[in-house]
């Protein structure tokens, strides 16, 4: 049994060791997450309540959401650090982003937040 545990602690640190693996784990830098973004082509969010929300954010910082509400806001954004923040009359939400297939995977702190897709 002890060979077994051993075995699987070696696999797994193997595993975590591995180019595909810890680069799969990354966030991308904010500065390309947001050129990826900021395109003024519109992008799908999905929210994490199940909400789909369409992006649409320009190279100026600037940008709208349209959503459930019967209305578009206007929005700006900013890269701050390692996140790109996003800012409106609903508050500011910063996110840092990993690529997944068909767009990115916003992150606020360990959770996952809006996935962005077209």
């Amino acid at each position: 049994m002890k060979t077994y545990l051993r075995l699987a602690a070696l696999a797994v640190a193997a595993l975590a060791a591995s180019p595909s693996f810890s680069q799969q784990e990354q966030f991308l830098p904010s500065p390309k997450a947001a050129a990826i973004l900021a395109d003024g082509a519109p992008w799908s969010a999905l929210a994490p309540d199940g909400k789909t929300l369409k992006f649409t954010l320009n190279k100026d910082g600037t940008g709208s959401i349209r959503g459930p509400m019967p209305f578009t806001l206007s929005v700006t954004w900013t890269v701050k650090d390692d996140a790109m923040c996003i800012s409106g009359k609903m508050g500011t939400r910063c996110l840092r982003f990993r690529s997944v297939p068909g767009g990115l995977q916003g992150w606020d702190g360990d959770k996952p937040d809006l996935k962005f897709s077209r």
